[in-house]
């Protein structure tokens, strides 16, 4: 009868410990451009947004070295979305790119994020 007790606290406590948390809102839900300086040119990328995290990156324009870039332009997105921010690493090899587009993608969250 104790042990019963005691797990029925104790999925108590948990339970309403995560219910009583809730989320951060980080962004204004929207639409938003941003531009960072690649290798060879302007990357200009579009960043969806709902209040909680990135929806989406894509980019737009550009004037990178295909060679090295489709890499960046794959991976650098990813991880910006898992993680919900651009505090990532760049791509081997293609550093002068990766920093563009991270710069991009700061350029545009700056413009959604809510200041706090």
């Amino acid at each position: 009868m104790k042990r019963a007790l005691l797990i029925l606290m104790v999925f108590l406590l948990v339970f309403g410990t995560v219910s009583c948390t809730s989320k951060q809102k980080l962004y204004i839900s929207g639409e938003y451009i941003g531009v960072g300086e690649g290798h060879h040119g302007p990357i200009k990328v579009k960043i969806i947004t709902d209040e909680y995290s990135i929806l989406s990156i894509q980019v737009i324009e550009e004037y990178e070295m295909p060679e090295l870039a489709v890499i960046v332009y794959e991976e650098i997105p990813k991880k910006v979305i898992k993680f919900n921010n651009a505090d990532v690493d760049v791509v081997a090899g293609a550093s002068y790119t990766s920093v563009g587009l991270i710069n991009a993608i700061n350029d545009g969250l700056s413009k959604a994020a809510i200041n706090q």
